[in-house]
Parts: C-alpha cells; structure tokens; sequence
C-alpha cells in the first residue's frame, strides 16, 4: 500500500501575484564606499617640499647634465618630478634613495625628507625636550628624530599623541607639512636677517628633579674663548608658561682669556608643570 503526504496551501497565497511580495515601490538602501583620499607618491611628495621651500641648485656648476637616477636609481629620468629628485638631492635629502619615486609615500618617508630639507636651510635652535610619541616603536630609519624636531617646529601635529609613520600619506597632509615647513623657515630667516642680525643662540634642556621641579639647562653654544657668561636675571610666570629673562656677557674689551672653545651655561629650577620661555634682557 502507498503512502501519500498531503500538503495544506491557504488559499490566499495562490493568488498572490510575486510583486506583491518584492513592492517596486519600496525604498531600495545603497551602501556607498566612502572615496578614499588621494595619495601621494614619494617622487611627487619630493616635488612638493622642493617648490614649497624654494629650493634651487642655481649655484651649482655640473660637468655633466645630471639626472635623477644619478641620485634616485629607480627614478624615471622623463617624471615631471625627476627636476625635483635632483634639486631635493643637493640639497640634504639623502633618505629614500633605494625607494621607487613612483610608489606611494608614507608618512614617516615624507616626514623625515621634509626634515631633511628644512635643515638645509638652518640651521635652528631647537630644544632638547622629548616629545611623547605612542606609536615610536612604529618608527624605522630615523624617522622618530625628524618627527620630534617637527614637532618642536610646529610643522606637524600628532593625532591623539600618535603620527601613524607607517600609513601612506594624503596629498592634502603632504601639502599642510609644507605650508608650515615654509612658514617655519620664512619666520627663522626673517628674525635674522632683521631683529636677530648678530644675537646669540641660546638653547635650553629639562630634566626631573622630582615630581614637582625641574631644573632648566640654558646653553649659550660653543664659544672660541673663555670669558662669556650667561645669566639668568628673573623668571616670569605667566599662564602655564615660565618666562625665563637671561643675558649673554660677552669677555670685558682688553681682558685676559683662556683661548680654548668653551661652552657658556646657566642652570636654573621651575615648577615640573610649567613651560619653558626663553627671553633675552
């Protein structure tokens, strides 16, 4: 005897048409990919620091044509940046030579070719303050360095504490560095060659005396003889900001002096949650 199974279909589902159950009329949702920011190769990041920051060979006499893979091997003689390669390479940028100018650039790559550049055009006081970088150990071939001095330059500014050297850098960001790159050497070149003609650099360096002082290092630099002296006169605390008022005395005229290169300094304390101001009298 045969067995049959009988299947009970209401009525009502027969005669429902199929667009009934898939309305035309209902909102269709599209997810859209966020676009990704443009990137920017190494070879163009060069390009950009180099018409930035003004940099020429206009004093330089080749004996032969050069070429931008005299400097970069893997360079392409006829990219519009390859004038760029050549400049950037008698100008201080020594890093990122074995690199393919064509592949995108990061961050730590642009940072430390950035640096580069701007000590070639100094040099500039800096303070020997450490700059607290959370992701430093992401850092290779000397990158931390340069991202520390760009730091105390102002010309880039970590997110959330952190740099990211290892992602690629955005155009906008490259063109941001140098925007403030140019301001930095514009505003040091323009105190020299006006206020400042003739003063001294003075430097300082910090270091814990304990949780509550530090003690404030300030160097007047080498000097060819013995005789200077530099002195701190007053301290000013305004805000978070301890203003430190200091002169450099320079060997009284006909006096007798040790003539071995010396280093004037003078050593002072302020509260551990203060920053440091240098003022000279």
């Amino acid at each position: 005897m045969k067995l049959y199974m009988a299947v009970a279909i209401p009525a009502f589902l027969l005669t429902i048409h199929p667009d009934a159950l898939f309305s035309k009329d209902k909102a269709v949702v599209e997810a859209v990919a966020p676009k990704p920011q443009s990137r920017i190769s190494f070879g163009s990041g060069i390009d950009l620091i180099v018409k930035g920051l003004g940099l020429n060979i206009d004093n330089i006499r080749f004996i032969k044509e050069p070429k931008a893979t005299d400097y970069f091997a893997k360079a392409n003689n006829k990219a519009s940046y390859a004038s760029s390669l050549i400049i950037a390479a008698n100008n201080g940028i020594e890093s990122g030579r074995s690199l393919n100018p064509e592949s995108p650039a990061t961050r730590e790559q642009f940072a430390l070719a950035l640096f580069e550049a701007i000590k070639s055009t100094g040099p500039y006081p800096e303070t020997m303050n450490w700059v607290i970088i959370k992701d430093e150990k992401s850092f290779t071939d000397g990158g931390l360095s340069a991202v520390q001095s760009l730091s105390k330059y102002k010309v880039v500014t970590l997110e959330n504490g952190s740099f990211r050297p290892k992602a690629y850098i955005t155009k906008a960001e490259a063109g941001k560095m140098v925007k403030a790159a140019a301001d930095f050497v514009k505003s040091h070149h323009g105190v020299a060659e006006n206020d400042n003609a003739g003063k001294e650099v003075v430097t300082y360096t910090t270091k814990p005396v304990n949780e509550k002082v530090k003690s404030v290092v300030l160097s007047a630099g080498e000097k060819p003889t013995g005789g200077y002296d530099l002195l701190v006169n007053s301290i000013v605390f305004s805000g978070t900001d301890a203003i430190i008022h200091y002169k450099l005395m320079p060997p009284p005229p006909g006096s007798m002096n040790i003539q071995v290169i010396t280093t004037p300094k003078a050593t002072t304390y302020i509260p551990s949650t203060y920053n440091v101001v240098l003022q000279e009298d």
